[in-house]
């Protein structure tokens, strides 16, 4: 078993690794076994054109564009808990 130490190292590699090659994770929504596999094909892969989007802080570690389907208002307070850039927070902040 990985101490903390370890374990926080090997994240720190594998998302310094993705930084780098800007090539995303190697997962997308659908990945892993297909059985009782949710289809997340709703939401959008691509929002680049969508207000509020930021290039920069794109490294396709999110999984699509919830803000899209979350009703999102003026006012509004949204926090973000993804492993993602935080492109869906830029997203929202554009809206509330």
């Amino acid at each position: 078993m990985q101490n903390e130490k370890e374990i926080k190292e090997m994240v720190k590699e594998k998302y310094g690794q993705i930084a780098k090659d800007n090539s995303g994770c190697g997962c997308s929504c659908g990945c892993g076994t297909t059985e009782n596999a949710v289809d997340f094909s709703i939401m959008k892969d691509d929002y680049s054109k969508v207000n509020g989007y930021v290039k920069e802080a794109d490294l396709n570690l999110g999984c699509g564009l919830p803000t899209e389907y979350a009703g999102i208002k003026v006012g509004d307070t949204v926090v973000d808990l993804g492993s993602g850039a935080g492109n869906d927070v830029f997203i929202a902040r554009s809206i509330v």
